[in-house]
């Protein structure tokens, strides 16, 4: 993994998208984070079956996701379904969530919607006010410590 995002930093990117080692057309996971694309009012995240990790910011994301009304999918996710997406962002423990700006396949760099008026940003803005206390906490994350 650490070599390949060497070399892809070195071509001027700033990760990877691994893609599945049998027929490599479906993407898997970012090289520390889990993928999401949105594509109108469904979100799509490859399931976690061996090699894509279930992690808890993945788990929260898809929870407040359906809370506000979108048909979150697992599935396996094309590339031609990915190029196609309005938006694509990441997920993970160290990155929280944050929004992909382009993916380049095949030397075709392909942008996605990012910024203010996202569903990127509204899944942002609910996490971190539930972490920070500005936003009420329904799901009883917080847990205050005495």
């Amino acid at each position: 993994v650490f070599q390949v995002v060497k070399e892809a930093k070195a071509k001027g990117f700033s990760d990877v998208l691994f893609l599945d080692a049998v027929e490599h057309k479906y993407i898997e996971e970012v090289s520390s984070c889990n993928a999401f694309i949105v594509k109108g009012k469904v979100i799509s995240t490859s399931p976690t079956l061996g090699t894509i990790l279930p992690g808890i910011t993945r788990k929260t994301i898809i929870e407040l996701a359906s809370d506000l009304g979108y048909q979150v999918k697992e599935h396996k996710i094309s590339v031609k379904e990915l190029l196609r997406a309005n938006e694509v962002f990441c997920t993970g423990t160290a990155v929280g969530i944050s929004d992909v700006g382009s993916v380049t396949y095949k030397n075709k760099c392909i942008k996605f919607k990012t910024g203010p008026d996202t569903v990127t940003q509204k899944l942002y803005d609910l996490i971190t006010g539930i972490h920070t206390g500005l936003l009420e906490d329904k799901k009883g994350w917080i847990v205050k410590i005495d």
